[in-house]
């Protein structure tokens, strides 16, 4: 029975409009896919830099937080040889705060 139908030239033309239809609604949609795709890798793109200098930013944290170590330890040991690996790694600190504020 389902032949049947579809021979007829009613059902023939409505199927063929709804074919045309649905070929319409999907470049529609496929237009609206790609301006997304491209919108989604902007976004990509920002994260990825925000990140970098998320993590310069930790680099210098985390050399000052060495280093305020280092200066206790130096305190304590009366060494005054650590003193030199403090101001070096203060610097290393500092350079690397100064790279995630220049953005590079």
């Amino acid at each position: 029975m389902g032949a049947v139908i579809a021979t007829r030239p009613e059902a023939i033309e409505t199927f063929k409009t709804e074919a045309e239809r649905y070929r319409k609604e999907q470049a529609d949609i496929k237009a609206e896919g790609e301006k997304l795709e491209a919108e989604v890798k902007e976004w990509d793109k920002r994260s990825e830099e925000q990140m970098h200098e998320h993590h310069r930013w930790a680099l210098g944290t985390t050399a000052m937080q060495i280093a305020i170590a280092l200066s206790a330890i130096a305190l304590l040991s009366r060494k005054i040889w650590l003193l030199y690996g403090v101001a070096l790694v203060g610097v290393i600190g500092l350079a690397f705060g100064a790279m995630a504020m220049a953005g590079v």
